[in-house]
């Protein structure tokens, strides 16, 4: 199993200490995770992202996906405890 980006490290480490929904939506990752992020993108729209590179950027984005649908799931709970 390959090592874990930053990226990931990142969200274990802010999940691990069992963040409140107001956190959950107020997450975001590092700056250095963020430029290595759009630095990747900017690459595949060159076409010069090596196979590491692009699991790496697959990695993103499916963070990403999963930490919407926390922001989602997380924004519905303040909802209903708000009703």
């Amino acid at each position: 199993m390959p090592a874990a980006t930053q990226a990931e490290m990142e969200v274990i480490q802010f999940l691990i200490h069992q963040p409140t929904p107001d956190q959950i939506i107020a997450f975001h990752p590092s700056p250095e995770v963020a430029e290595r992020f759009y630095s990747l993108v900017n690459r595949e729209r060159e076409g010069s992202l090596t196979p590491a590179e692009q699991r790496e950027l697959e990695t993103f984005m499916y963070i990403e996906h999963m930490m919407r649908l926390m922001k989602a799931a997380a924004y519905k709970a303040l909802q209903q405890k708000a009703s």
